[in-house]
């Protein structure tokens, strides 16, 4: 992965396949999507500086049920 970049990278955790991708486009990244239904993780981390056109691989899926919550 490119270092030094000026990009600080989103973070797409919860967010639709759609709005990574716009979000992506708009800041010039490359995105590649794996999976569908909303954003679970990401490489590289939200936060990161990344350059213009650097691939952001965002893995997709339906977020785990909190089981055993207390009543």
């Amino acid at each position: 992965m490119d270092e030094g970049g000026d990009i600080a990278v989103p973070d797409f955790k919860g967010k639709t396949m759609r709005e990574v991708a716009d979000t992506c486009m708009r800041l010039g990244l490359n995105p590649v999507l794996v999976g569908s239904s909303l954003a679970l993780q990401q490489t590289p981390a939200a936060g990161s500086k990344v350059r213009r056109g650097a691939k952001i691989r965002v893995e997709f899926g339906t977020p785990p049920v909190h089981a055993g919550k207390v009543h």
